[in-house]
């Protein structure tokens, strides 16, 4: 059930969409807010997004596979090659996601926390396999990247500068991504779609 709150250093409302939700960047004045219990916290400011073509937005409702999604929130990550933007919607079902988008290819994804070990993180290189759960993960990319801003709401702490690394590859017909940062590691198990796959009514 959304959650109404007013934004600590502007006072413009705020809606928390999903219990998930655990940072949020007001549409008004861009500071970030750290969601608690007990209200939101002032988190810092959070850089203005430049807009490029793409057909989601913060807000945007539709359909993902014949399953209804909203979008709730964006942090875009830079890297060496340039960034990828990370969309965290509420799924019809109730479960949250991330549809990954970078250069127009997007993927839906779903994040947990990796409870088996992996290699260290210097000792993975791309052409080889590495050992995920149970499942032998080929290994197509590894790199750094950093949040270059995030706006809307996010299941996650996204402040400016936020460094991670990044293990990308595939497993069992699944696209993986390993993600390190001082938070822990963090597997996405994601679904390549097609265009037609994603229908935007709004």
């Amino acid at each position: 059930m959304p959650q109404s709150l007013a934004c600590p250093n502007c006072g413009a409302p705020l809606t928390i969409d999903s219990a998930f939700t655990t940072f949020v960047v007001c549409g008004y004045c861009g500071q970030s807010l750290t969601v608690r219990d007990t209200g939101v916290d002032l988190a810092g400011k959070t850089a203005k997004l430049a807009d490029y073509p793409s057909r989601l937005s913060v807000g945007a409702q539709g359909q993902i596979k014949g399953q209804a999604f909203k979008t709730l929130g964006r942090v875009r990550y830079e890297y060496s090659a340039g960034f990828w933007d990370e969309w965290f919607l509420q799924l019809g079902d109730q479960r949250v996601g991330w549809l990954e988008e970078d250069e127009g290819e997007l993927t839906l994804v779903f994040k947990s926390k990796l409870t088996s070990p992996v290699p260290p993180f210097e000792q993975v290189h791309a052409g080889s396999f590495i050992l995920v759960g149970q499942s032998q993960m080929f290994v197509s990319e590894k790199g750094q990247a950093q949040v270059l801003g995030a706006e809307g709401q996010l299941a996650m702490t996204a402040p400016p500068g936020h460094a991670i690394r990044y293990v990308d590859g595939n497993a069992g017909g699944k696209a993986l991504r390993i993600v390190l940062d001082e938070q822990g590691i963090t597997l996405h198990t994601g679904e390549p779609l097609e265009f037609d796959d994603v229908v935007v009514s709004g």
